[in-house]
């Protein structure tokens, strides 16, 4: 998962990630140290002060407690013409079209059979030019047809519906899980099968997805981490193994 979203990030782009973000912010040191040296992040407020250790969260103490300032996205980018040009997400359910639920799932939002953390701060989903999913769970009950609450809007229903609301923005690129990676369809924005990743099946994605992947033909497999991806995960950004833990 690191692997694929470090190759798609590209040097001198600005990007975040959100609280749980081991695998984003592995992705994004990957990239720096392999091709985009010159990649900024959220004004680098949330960047490890010790080097080859990661934690399971931006906000862990153990990193943010050690920075000089801490400061919120609106001032740091709200005002800003430019933007994000990229950030991460997941949630408690995914649907087709890319929206994301973080809010509740069963019952209504004031009585929910489950309770999701909701959305804090999600400005910069509307600053933010694209946005990548990845969960680190791929089943049918976090990827579903359609999500119980729209937290953060991907495609909304499609191509009409998110011209309607306004949403300019290219909104999700790829979808990223232990299982496989997913984009989404030019012309309809439904979610499809884009590859699986070693000892995964498109048959066996599928059925962990509770809607059509629109699985055409045959899926190729996603292409592996090279030797020296791997070296400086493993030596320079992850000493401690946190990403295989």
């Amino acid at each position: 998962m690191v692997v694929v979203l470090a190759r798609d990030l590209a040097d001198g782009e600005l990007g975040a990630a959100g609280a749980a973000a081991l695998v984003p912010m592995a992705a994004i040191a990957l990239a720096r140290e392999l091709h985009a040296p010159n990649l900024t992040v959220g004004g680098e407020m949330f960047f490890n002060p010790e080097p080859g250790r990661l934690y399971p969260s931006m906000l862990d103490d153990r990193a943010l407690g050690r920075c000089e300032a801490a400061e919120t996205f609106i001032e740091l980018f709200g005002h800003s013409h430019h933007g994000l040009d990229f950030f991460f997400h997941s949630g408690l359910q995914h649907d087709v079209y890319g929206n994301i639920n973080l809010h509740h799932v069963g019952g209504t939002l004031h009585a929910p059979k489950m309770r999701g953390p909701g959305a804090a701060n999600l400005s910069y989903c509307h600053t933010s030019s694209r946005y990548y999913i990845c969960p680190t769970v791929h089943t049918a009950r976090n990827f579903v047809e359609t999500v119980d609450f729209i937290t953060i809007p991907g495609h909304l229903s499609g191509p009409a519906a998110k011209r309607d609301a306004g949403l300019v923005n290219e909104g999700p690129r790829l979808v990223v899980t232990p299982r496989a990676v997913m984009d989404f369809d030019k012309t309809t924005l439904r979610m499809r099968l884009k590859s699986v990743h070693a000892g995964n099946t498109p048959e066996e994605v599928q059925r962990h997805t509770g809607f059509d992947l629109a699985i055409r033909g045959e899926v190729p497999q996603t292409r592996p981490p090279t030797e020296e991806e791997l070296r400086v995960l493993r030596e320079r950004i992850d000493t401690s193994g946190a990403l295989r833990a």
